[in-house]
């Protein structure tokens, strides 16, 4: 008997023991090499900024690129809105938003923005085709080929991008191109997502977050 309770009090203890280490050892989704700040992740239950960004993320676990932002918490919380709006609440069919961001991700050399995403356009309907054509089309390329993966809107949607990021002013006819397949609200929703994400990238580039800044961004195999 006395063995019996000492081995459950044993376990006990180590029950206690794993809670309490669960409770304080952060759990992260990236590889958490430095950025050019230290990254801030609060406790959970410390900081109703660092809290309101967990409610959206996967498993409530904060990204490196949270930690950044989190050095501004003004900042944070508006680009928690924001973000959330374009990401989450959009209008936007999910394979098209993802495209935006991704295209975006490939034309700004943000490797951290396409190892986010790209299992996200997975799961929204891209394909390996379709993931190798918005990685390896070369700027405006698209506009010139015939032969494509790409349904037509999201062909006019990757064209759409490419002004957008490379050139700033979207040309009447590749506004038009993909006003066909989107209604006023889309369209904005597009403008939003794709000048959201050329911010997003210009940012995680510019400060390194996660080591990624000299990261060629990955070309999908499988």
């Amino acid at each position: 008997m006395l063995t019996t309770g000492f081995t459950l009090l044993a376990f006990a203890f180590a029950s206690l023991a794993n809670v309490v280490l669960t409770q304080h050892t952060p759990v992260r989704r990236d590889d958490n090499l430095p950025a050019r700040v230290p990254y801030i992740f609060p406790a959970p239950g410390t900081d109703a900024v660092a809290d309101a960004i967990r409610a959206r993320r996967e498993n409530g676990t904060l990204l490196d690129l949270d930690g950044v932002l989190l050095q501004d918490e003004p900042l944070a919380a508006g680009w928690n809105d924001l973000f959330g709006a374009i990401r989450d609440n959009n209008t936007l069919p999910a394979t098209m938003r993802e495209l935006f961001i991704l295209r975006t991700g490939t034309l700004n050399k943000a490797a951290y923005v396409w190892l986010q995403h790209e299992p996200v356009g997975r799961s929204a309907g891209l394909t390996l085709p379709q993931l190798r054509e918005i990685r390896l089309t070369h700027a405006f390329a698209s506009e010139h080929t015939s032969k494509s993966s790409l349904t037509p809107e999201l062909k006019a949607a990757m064209l759409f991008a490419d002004f957008m990021t490379k050139s700033v002013q979207v040309p009447q006819p590749v506004f038009d191109g993909l006003h066909k397949f989107l209604d006023d609200k889309q369209m904005v929703d597009a403008v939003a997502t794709v000048g959201g994400y050329n911010f997003v990238t210009r940012l995680v580039v510019a400060l390194n977050v996660d080591g990624k800044m000299d990261v060629v961004v990955p070309i999908p195999s499988q």
